[in-house]
């Protein structure tokens, strides 16, 4: 069975260089912030990463100091079951319950008795924990 709790993300902006993904989880390193998930991509210009992180607080300022741009975002992670048919059944509870997503990725989370963890974001997480941890 699926696992789901709301959770913060940070995401961050910067113009769409190379090494930038370098220079993100650099200052992470530096500030001893640990990464659980990542998503990055470029749109107009721009580079965008999603980060889960084991200390929020830390990783913001520690990229703040950076001169990075960086906010902090709602998301639910689901951690789920190592067997076939897991992310399936987390998407037909959603469908079931009539939520629309905005953007979902997923990890590897290294988690016990898990497989991956799933970063799900919608105007109703509160209501996805809910159909998802019934």
């Amino acid at each position: 069975m699926s696992k789901a709790q709301l959770n913060k993300q940070i995401l961050v902006t910067t113009n769409n260089k190379v090494g930038e993904f370098a220079n993100v989880t650099t200052a992470l390193s530096e500030a001893k912030v640990n990464l659980a998930g990542i998503c990055a991509w470029e749109e107009a210009g721009k580079a965008h990463f999603a980060l889960l992180t084991d200390n929020n607080t830390t990783a913001k300022s520690a990229l703040k100091n950076k001169g990075f741009q960086v906010s902090e975002a709602d998301v639910v992670t689901v951690l789920l079951e190592d067997k076939v048919g897991a992310a399936a059944a987390v998407a037909k509870k959603i469908k079931d319950a009539g939520i629309n997503l905005d953007y979902i990725y997923g990890t590897v989370c290294g988690c016990a008795q898990t497989s991956a963890m799933l970063v799900i974001s919608s105007k109703e997480n509160a209501k996805i924990v809910t159909v998802l941890n019934g």
